[in-house]
């Protein structure tokens, strides 16, 4: 990042009035007397939908744009849109010591001006004459834009813990997973009303803008001062998370085979509704996110994971036996009500497992878990319907689900030297 750059995130992230100077010094648990809970929670949600939404507009603006504008085939196309997440990914590990060393304010700031860049890079793209140069700026684009979700991802779940306290952690979790696949789900079809209703041109100034009016809304909240002691290294938080990290995989299996075969699973079988079963899977998952986000303060981790899988499990097996396309829909709607708390429940008990200095790489390292289940289960999916059909995908989903409730039962219940999440502190809100 150039330095004046840095320097301007720097002042603008610990300048504020709101801005905590010193460490600090309430319990790990223990929320802030001077923020509302919903008033922090909905602030942040708008700053993550409004971040989220230029990671969805190209989605469907990109492949047009490089295939038919520039000129290039499939695999460009799949390399432009595949390289964002590449680069998240492997900057997992910054962004959690960036969050840990710095704050998540200033993550989350400097993610939003990453975001912008993208859209500044898309712009510059779309005057270049030149396809082979306009193709090349494009792809830095995406790669300013997956330094800009690590940072963002991870410093806006922190942000919300170190506001809010340990004890609200899933509800920081569970807010900014709504706001995000919402932002996504509305993103993609505005990126395609744009680029057919005003051009390139246009798609790229509205993802200059938005990370703006994100960026504005992240001034007026109050920072969250990195939590003093010994950072661990990354590689050591990975080996404390990888219990909740790699249980999350397994319970990821119906999300990502619904999301991804679900449509063909309803051809093979010469039904109608496939996007109805998505969006009822789509439809619970959200009201369980929004309606019982509070079940994790409450209850804990370990019950509401195993609970939630419990059913997300049953909807697997469902789809698996399906005869026909309602037995299909119910299927999907539990896999959706049984997966939308898992993420979250999850997370916290990998925080459980690290001291409070190192939550950000906690988290950091935990939501890895989740880039590589999506890029792993959908080949390995495709691979067994081949052999087998697409019935023994939601098998293999059911089984998944069944794996990690026997590894959570198992999970130790904090690590060494790491602060206790109060499971109770938070459930009167």
């Amino acid at each position: 990042m150039p330095p004046r750059l840095a320097a301007v995130i720097r002042i603008l992230t610990l300048g504020s009035t709101h801005t905590i100077t010193t460490k600090m010094t309430q319990p790990p648990s223990a929320a802030r007397p001077d923020v509302s809970v919903y008033g922090t929670l909905s602030m942040l949600a708008a700053i993550m939908f409004f971040g989220f939404m230029t990671i969805g507009m190209p989605l469907p603006v990109l492949p047009v744009y490089v295939h038919e504008t520039l000129g290039f085939g499939s695999f460009v196309v799949g390399v432009t849109i595949g390289i964002q997440s590449v680069v998240t990914l492997l900057l997992r590990s910054y962004a959690g010591r960036t969050v840990d060393t710095r704050g998540p304010r200033h993550a989350v700031l400097t993610g939003l001006c990453g975001c912008a860049a993208a859209g500044v890079l898309y712009l510059v793209a779309s005057v270049v004459p030149n396809p082979s140069l306009a193709l090349g700026v494009l792809l830095a684009g995406r790669v300013v834009l997956g330094f800009g979700e690590s940072l963002l991802l991870t410093g806006g779940m922190s942000w919300g813990i170190g506001l809010l306290g340990a004890a609200h952690a899933s509800k920081a979790i569970s807010w900014q997973g709504v706001s995000m696949y919402t932002a996504l789900a509305v993103g993609a079809p505005f990126g395609a009303y744009l680029l057919q209703a005003a051009g390139f041109t246009v798609v790229s100034l509205v993802n200059i803008g938005l990370p703006a009016v994100a960026f504005a809304i992240a001034l007026r909240l109050p920072a969250a001062a990195p939590v003093g002691g010994t950072r661990l290294p990354f590689f050591r938080v990975v080996g404390l998370v990888w219990r909740p990290g790699l249980a999350m995989t397994l319970g990821s299996i119906g999300y990502a085979v619904i999301a991804a075969f679900i449509t063909l699973f309803y051809a093979s079988h010469g039904w109608s509704g496939a996007a109805f079963a998505l969006t009822l899977y789509s439809g619970t998952f959200i009201a369980m996110r929004v309606l019982f986000s509070h079940a994790v303060d409450r209850f804990g981790g370990r019950r509401v994971a195993m609970g939630s899988l419990i059913f997300s499990a049953i909807g697997q097996f469902l789809l698996w036996g399906a005869v026909n396309p309602q037995m299909a829909l119910a299927g999907a709607g539990l896999t959706g009500l049984g997966f939308s708390l898992v993420f979250p429940a999850l997370g916290v008990e990998a925080l459980r497992q690290v001291p409070p200095q190192n939550r950000g790489a906690a988290l950091a390292a935990y939501s890895a878990f989740f880039d590589l289940a999506l890029g792993l289960i959908g080949p390995m999916a495709g691979l067994v319907a081949n052999f087998f059909g697409y019935a023994s995908i939601f098998l293999c989903g059911a089984l998944g689900g069944i794996v990690a409730i026997l590894m959570i039962a198992r999970l130790p219940h904090a690590g060494p030297g790491a602060a206790p999440v109060d499971a109770s502190a938070g459930s009167g809100h």
